[in-house]
This record gives C-alpha cells, structure tokens and sequence, in this order.
C-alpha cells in the first residue's frame, strides 16, 4: 500500500465576515489504516452476466443475486449498476470556479466501477503466421470500433515486451498492433523430419504417458533409413508398457526417447518463456488504474507439467485484481491428420501407425495447448473465446467495456484469516441460466488493531467505513486546477447548509464547529491524498442570519497523478452529527 501524493493546499470561503468570527485551520490527514476498502470490511465484486450469445444481460436487481463465502451465503451490502455511457451529474459549485469543472457522479452507495485498463497480451512466440494475421486483423477491427468509454489499452509481445504504453488513442494501438510480427521458435513437425516427433507427441513419451505416441515414433524410425521400406517394426519393439530404451544390438528406442526428449525439453523452455511473458505482463498491468484485464491472444503452449508456473500466475492476478481473458488464434479447430505425402519436409511410406496415432490424439493436443488458457480464465474469473473464426466479435466481447456491469460488495466474517484465500461464487436466483463472470476468490483483507491509547475518533471511524450518512445537509462538487509545476489538483468544494444546524448561544454569538475530512482513494483502496480542516463559526445574529441563507462553502485541494479515484468526504459538527459522501472522479492527464 502506497501514498501517492498529499494534499497540498486547503481554503474555507464563507460570506464576507471578519476574521473573528469564522476561524479555519487545516492540515494532511493521516488515515490510522491506509488501505480504507479493507479497513472497511466490504469486498466489492465486478459482476456481468452474459447470455448464450456472450451478450452482456441489464435489468437485473439486487435480488436476482445470491454471494456464496466458502459455501456461506453473504448478504449484498451494497449494490449499484453501471451501464456503459451513461451519463454523469455536473453537481454545482457554488464557489467561484476555474474554467475545468470535474463532473461527479450522483451519490452511489459504494465505490463505483473503475475505468478499464486493458493489456493486449500476443504470444508471438507459439503463433503461426497465418494466427499472426487473422488475429492482427480482428484486433485492429475491434480497435477501430472502439474499446468503450473510460476504458485504455496497452500492447504486449510474449518475445518482447511492452510496446506500446496504456493509451486511448485508436491509431497509436492499431499501429503497435500492426508491426506485431511471429516468432515462433519451434516448427509444430519437430526437431528432425524423420522420424517427426511433434512437441505434444514428445510430451507424452518424454513423461511417459501414452505408449502409443511411443509406438507412432518407433514404427516411423524403423522406416526413416529406407522411405522405400513398408514394413511395420517387428511385433517385439511395439511397447503397451513402460518405455525401455534399446541396446547395443538394436539403438533404435533410444533414439526415439532421446529425441522425445530434446524435443520437449525445447518445447518446455519455449512454454517457461512464455509464462515469464505472462508474468511480466502481470507486473505491469498490477500498476494500471481501474478495472485490470489482461487479455491473452495466443494459440495455446503446452502447460502440463508445469503446474506450479500457471498456479503462480494465476495467484499473482488475482492478488492484483487482474482478470485474465484469453482469445485462442487457432479460430474454429478442425485439424485433421497430417498428409506426410504432401510435405516436402517429410518422408514418404510412414506406417498405418502414425496415420492412427494422429487421428486419435489431435483431440487432445488440442485440449493439451488450450489447458493454459482455459486455467487462466477460470482461476481469474474471465472468459476464454475458442473455437470460433469470429475472431473480432471475441476481441469485443473479451476486451470492450461490458454494456451492463453490477457493482454488490459484502462484508466478510471479522474472525477470518487475514490473508487467506476464500473462495466466491456469485449465482443468479428464480432459476435464470446465463452465465455469470465474476472473479473466484478473494484473500481476507489483514486487520491492524488500534492500539490503547490511540483510540479512534468517531470521525475517523466514518473515513474508515463505506455506507453513507446524511445527517447534515451536505453536498460535495469539484474543479481541477494545477499546482504552480503544472501537477493536476483537485479542489473539493463541501457546502454546508447552516439553516439545518444548531447554534450554541456564547458571550452574544452563535457558535458552530465544523470539522471536513476528504479522503482520495484509487480503484484498489490505495490512498492517494487526503486532508482535515476546521471552521469554527462565532456569529453576530444578522451575520448568522445572512450565512444561513447562503451556507457555507469548505474547499479542500488535493493532488494526485492521472487516474480514476473515488472520494470521500466527511463532515462532523459539534454536536456530533455527521455526513459522509462517496463520489468517483477522473484526474485527467
């Protein structure tokens, strides 16, 4: 947990009076626990729900939502709906403003969802040409249609690296995308033409795990010395067992598991790279704003064997908050057994063997080079897009900002394990059948227990919480500004209704205190910058007359880098009423 920047300036305005009866104070508040949303006690979900066609569904309410905690049902304890391009509410500002006005949302219930920070992950390094192009083609497409409003997007190439930054600028990601090249470092026909032991087929020999792909390759190197020869090898070197390596007398099996080996050896380092990409890619994205998407374009590598790279990453994401899509540039799959006649890289007269091996098992291979992005989606709570040549519809679907997103948010148990893993679910009730994406889990957020002698102030306790309150008669707008080295601010302006609030009568004036808190916080609960003030009112009857017509107006200015916040202020006055108010606001850059 970071603080981003602090509050750099704070001005109280109120109708004209002399400086003895309204006297302000200010300073940098410090929060007793900086990440707020834990301290709160509320885990907010990202919730859409898809139909049959992938189509993002609107309409549903509260009540159509059921949040399973380890099984254990929890009570939605806030909930809201945020509907791409819907409008936003200018709140006035009473105060005299610059000419750049911040448009705050009305008062949501909870923190609103964050703009979307999208990372276009290639694996150029399994991808074919062809794949290359086709999947080229659809991101540009997608791109030129639009990826949704709030939402940014960055490039990333699995051989190296970032190549373009986040950015909303259409033609800057068609061009990163468009000097995407392959380079794929393993031919799918293997280290040698024959006999041609593929990287699937070389998995399993080399892991002992299907004599037939075994058998596919022994039969082929008994041929390999004379393509004239048809003859099947003897019954003898045909293994339904264990695979043995041969002798003086016949070498023959050992050179097929020596291949099998150095072939998946190969493939395996080519597969670690890649999730060394995957986890770069992770690192950055963890630093972006908003809602994080990692969208993975690839046509699969094998993964078996290497559980702990995928639990890993996929444990990494989900700390991070970063759902993980994944697009299969295969397309629709309809591999059929390779024609060796017909490739010149190739011999002729391969046994009946290879021709069945190939026929049984394309399935699986499939399923083998899909496993790594279907675990991603899954473990991460995001969609994998296969089987399907609409390549531009599933860059839509997967990367543009959903049509209908719903925001719940509950509280977990205060006993639980600070963080320890728990599983979600999030259903639909009344029997409703679509699908609904949600993230599968969450770790339990780490309680700091106050000390004795630091007790907390009612007042801090409210920053701490998430629910509003609307005691005081409050409302809350903002404008942007610059600091004098050209950094953005962000001027909160309170208004307080003085005609709601009681006056204490001492020596001839009316007394009031009002104490202001505005808290900025990141999509993630980070706190960025935060401030407290003071006003202490002591007014002549006329003066308090003329300042209840008019309210009174607290401007608290805080700085922070570009990027989506939400805010909240809090406002106590001496008779212990309060009011706390959460709005989302956008710094631009």
């Amino acid at each position: 947990m970071r603080r981003l920047a602090a509050a750099a300036a704070c001005a109280f305005i109120a109708a004209a009076q002399s400086t003895d009866e309204v006297r302000v104070s200010a300073h940098v508040y410090s929060p007793p626990q900086l990440h707020l949303t834990a301290q709160a006690q509320l885990v907010q979900l990202e919730v859409v729900v898809r139909d049959s066609h992938g189509r993002a569904v609107s309409g549903l309410k509260q009540g159509d939502f059921e949040i399973l905690d380890e099984g254990k049902p929890r009570a939605i304890a806030a909930f809201s709906v945020e509907t791409r391009g819907q409008a936003t509410v200018s709140m006035p500002v009473s105060a005299a403003a610059p000419s750049a006005t911040v448009s705050l949302s009305p008062r949501p219930a909870m923190p609103p969802a964050a703009a979307r920070s999208t990372l276009l992950f290639f694996d150029d390094l399994h991808a074919s040409g062809g794949e290359m192009q086709r999947t080229q083609a659809a991101a540009k497409r997608f791109i030129k249609d639009g990826i949704g409003p709030g939402a940014r997007a960055a490039v990333f190439a699995a051989s190296e690296g970032l190549t373009l930054d986040f950015t909303a600028d259409a033609d800057a990601l068609t061009a990163a995308i468009d000097k995407l090249r392959t380079h794929q470092r393993m031919s799918e026909n293997g280290l040698q033409p024959c006999p041609r032991i593929t990287p699937y087929q070389a998995y399993l020999i080399a892991n002992n795990l299907d004599p037939t792909a075994y058998n596919a390759a022994l039969a082929e190197a008994n041929q390999c010395a004379d393509a004239s020869i048809t003859r099947a090898p003897p019954p003898g070197a045909m293994v339904r067992g264990p695979m043995q390596r041969g002798s003086a007398k016949d070498p023959t099996p050992t050179i097929v598991l020596q291949q099998a080996e150095a072939t998946w050896q190969q493939a395996r380092e080519i597969s670690l790279t890649s999730f060394d990409a995957v986890d770069s890619a992770l690192a950055l994205l963890a630093k972006a704003p908003g809602t994080r998407v990692l969208l993975m374009v690839s046509s699969g590598f094998l993964s078996g064997m290497l559980d702990a790279q995928r639990d890993d990453a996929i444990d990494r994401a989900i700390r991070a908050g970063i759902v993980i899509d994944a697009l299969d540039a295969k397309g629709l799959w309809a591999d059929p057994p390779r024609t060796f006649g017909n490739d010149p890289q190739t011999y002729k007269g391969f046994p009946q063997t290879t021709f069945i091996f190939e026929a049984t098992s394309n399935g699986a291979r499939n399923d083998a080079v899909n496993d790594v992005m279907a675990e991603f989606a899954a473990g991460t709570g995001g969609l994998f897009f296969h089987n399907s040549n609409d390549l531009t519809g599933g860059f839509a679907q997967l990367a543009a900002v959903p049509e209908t997103t719903y925001l719940l948010a509950f509280r977990p148990d205060a006993e639980g394990e600070a963080a320890k893993y728990r599983k979600l679910k999030v259903r639909l009730l009344a029997g409703k059948a679509d699908y609904v994406q949600a993230r599968p889990g969450y770790f339990a957020p780490a309680r700091v227990p106050v000390k004795a002698d630091e007790p907390l102030r009612k007042l801090d306790s409210e920053v701490l919480a998430a629910d509003e309150l609307s005691e005081l008669p409050v409302h809350v707008a903002g404008r942007m500004g610059k600091t004098p080295k050209g950094d953005p601010t962000l001027s909160v302006v309170i208004h307080v209704d003085l005609a709601k609030l009681k006056f204490t009568e001492n020596s001839g004036r009316q007394t009031q205190k009002l104490a202001f808190i505005g808290v900025l916080t990141d999509p993630n609960g980070n706190l960025a910058a935060a401030k407290e003030g003071a006003m202490e009112l002591a007014l002549k009857p006329e003066n308090l007359a003329r300042m209840q017509a008019s309210g009174v107006n607290a401007v608290l200015t805080l700085s922070a880098p570009p990027g989506l916040y939400r805010i909240r202020v809090v406002v106590q006055e001496s008779g212990g009423k309060m009011a706390a108010l959460n709005q989302k606001v956008e710094i631009p850059n």
